[in-house]
């Protein structure tokens, strides 16, 4: 659906446009901090704030459209990107530990990721971190999508419109609420 949006949007530019945001983009890519893949389509403005490491897969895509996406990695914090990965505006990734993103996920306006509560929920110090933040392949994090530390989404699941997803996720889902909940599984044919 956002190839769909940057193939419409190629359109509507003019060519030489195009090919400008395409060679700022790639430039931004390059001078962020992050290792990218082949082909990253950065057409908006996009924060890059890494000082841990960032490793983004091939055809990584932002959409143009303000305000512009937020990606943070905190020193010794790993951000690990798949291939064909396109993330809106107004979304924000946040990383202090560890959070993986599969192949092929598609991060609505909006959204936020993050993996680590940052404050001491408990007088007695409890714990911050638990384990990675994971979304797995294909899954669909629509408009206003917050993710809360240590939850897996499950491949292939699409998360509704304006849901706090507090714990895991099964594969082939769709969630929503607040917290999340599974609604129904979805029936995704081969292929």
């Amino acid at each position: 659906m956002m190839h769909q949006a940057v193939r419409r949007g190629r359109t509507m530019m003019d060519p030489p446009e195009f090919l400008a945001r395409i060679a700022r983009g790639y430039v931004l890519a390059k001078f962020s901090g992050a290792k990218f893949g082949r082909y990253p389509i950065i057409l908006g403005r996009v924060r890059f704030h890494i000082r841990g490491e960032a490793i983004i897969g091939d055809r990584f895509t932002t959409m143009p459209h303000p305000p512009q996406p937020n990606m943070d990695v905190a020193r010794g914090g790993i951000l690990r990107v798949g291939n064909g990965c396109a993330i809106a505006g107004g979304a924000s990734i946040e990383v202090w530990h560890e959070v993986r993103i599969g192949d092929n996920v598609m991060i609505g306006p909006y959204c936020s990721i993050i993996d680590d509560n940052r404050h001491l929920s408990e007088p007695d110090g409890g714990p911050l971190y638990k384990r990675p933040t994971i979304i797995e392949d294909n899954v669909w994090l629509t408009r206003n999508v917050t993710i809360l530390p240590s939850v897996t989404v499950g491949s292939g699941s699409v998360i509704a419109p304006n849901s706090v997803v507090s714990r895991d996720i099964p594969p082939n889902s769709f969630a929503s609420g607040s917290p999340a909940r599974v609604g129904k599984k979805l029936e995704i044919p081969d292929g």
